[in-house]
């Protein structure tokens, strides 16, 4: 009997997809911080971080968990496609304009916001654009479009890197922001078109499954997913205005940067995971293979990452400067140790989802996240930048001590749903 090389299934294909656009973005972008490191000052590229986070927070805060429920639902939502996403668009975009403008108003940005009126602006402009940015990336994924995010998020990566020397070069102080947000208006333009002209009104011409959650439950889903954001997405950004406010704009930086990589790690991850809720949520069927598939390629790509990782740790760095090499690499070293740990919980979200528990998650979340900020607060004045890592290691020790059960008693569930393979 002739042996025949089994072929990738769509899950595969499309976190293949989601991790070359994670890894393209994350190459240029150290590649934009590069260049940034060197023709701005430590204080400018810390001062530009510090908004950049701001701008992600109050977008992924202003996204209302829509993210999430694109993905989960949109693979079967059918005829009710378009006007779904209407709606969610609408709501995202109202919130992140009012919640922008609030956060400039009442001056929570005041150590590193411009004080010229038509930078503010500019900044809540941002985070309406990014909000955009971010909410088509999971329309895309739920369509099972992704190798559109992809070519969107590459795109997009190389036109801010083209012209951060021009930016720079006009305003020192201002152009890094300016080169990160002017990109979107072009990238947001040309995906809204071929969403709503091309792919919204092929999955139309199917119908709606019988299942779609009531509204009532549509709320109880997007309040626990978030609540889970106010713990997990937001407190990374509250340890970056912490690490500001205590050690300073230099210091920064330097913590910045090593986050940066870590979370192109996670990036990759969450993509192999995101295809697996779309493809587990059109074909629950194959639950076991979608999930079989999706441990493999976590493994793959967790294992020799965390090791080549913490081994090259300072010539990674040192692409920005002996400075960022001399005072990250230990910070470096821990955050990659413990991702492992942080891994189980993003597996455990996929079944979260599937069954329509999201609370359990949230609580989970809320535990590690507590625990974690706890010690940052605790050890950032003694052991500067390196109490992150410190804090991050003993969250993914949590971590595994919360999910890792869960996640195998669900595992062992899928056996008994699962009735066909994946090729």
């Amino acid at each position: 009997m002739r042996w025949e090389r089994p072929r990738p299934g769509r899950l595969v294909r499309n976190a293949i997809a989601l991790i070359v656009s994670s890894a393209g973005s994350s190459i240029i972008g150290i590649v934009f911080w590069a260049f940034a490191a060197h023709l701005a000052t430590p204080a400018s590229v810390g001062r530009t971080t510090a908004e950049i986070a701001a701008m992600l927070l109050l977008s992924n805060l202003a996204q209302l968990s829509f993210g999430s429920i694109f993905e989960r639902f949109l693979p079967v939502t059918g005829h009710l496609t378009a006007g779904f996403v209407r709606r969610a668009y609408a709501t995202c975009l109202i919130f992140a304009s009012i919640l922008a403008t609030v956060y400039v108003v009442t001056g929570f940005g005041h150590r590193f916001l411009p004080t010229a009126f038509i930078w503010r602006v500019l900044f809540v402009v941002s985070v309406v654009l990014w909000t955009i940015f971010a909410l088509q990336d999971s329309v895309l994924i739920g369509l099972r479009a992704s190798k559109w995010v992809a070519v969107e998020n590459i795109a997009y990566s190389i036109a801010k890197l083209a012209i951060l020397p021009s930016f720079v070069f006009l305003s020192a102080a201002h152009g890094i922001f300016v080169a990160w947000v002017a990109p979107l208006i072009f990238t947001n333009l040309a995906v809204t078109w071929y969403l709503f002209t091309r792919r919204i009104p092929e999955q139309m011409l199917t119908p709606a499954v019988s299942d779609l959650p009531s509204t009532r439950e549509l709320i109880i889903l997007a309040g626990a997913q978030y609540a889970s954001l106010l713990t997990s997405v937001f407190v990374p950004s509250v340890v970056t205005l912490i690490v500001i406010d205590r050690l300073g704009a230099v210091a920064n930086a330097r913590y910045f940067l090593p986050a940066m990589i870590y979370s192109s790690l996670s990036l990759f991850t969450w993509g192999i995971i995101r295809s697996f809720l779309v493809e587990a949520s059109t074909e629950p069927q194959a639950l076991r293979a979608h999930a079989n598939s999706a441990l493999r390629v976590l493994a793959i790509l967790i294992i020799p990452s965390v090791v080549l990782g913490c081994i090259f740790a300072p010539q990674f760095l040192g692409v920005f400067g002996h400075s960022y090499e001399a005072n990250g690499t230990t910070l470096m070293r821990m955050l990659l140790l413990s991702f492992p740990g942080v891994s189980v919980m993003i597996f455990y979200s996929t079944f979260a989802w599937l069954d329509r528990r999201v609370w359990s998650m949230t609580l989970r979340n809320l535990a590690t996240n507590s625990l974690y900020l706890l010690v940052v607060i605790v050890l950032i004045r003694h052991h500067g930048i390196d109490a992150i890592g410190i804090a991050a290691l003993v969250n993914s020790a949590f971590t595994v001590i919360l999910f890792l059960p869960a996640s195998i008693k669900r595992y062992r569930q899928t056996a008994a749903l699962s009735t066909e393979p994946i090729i």
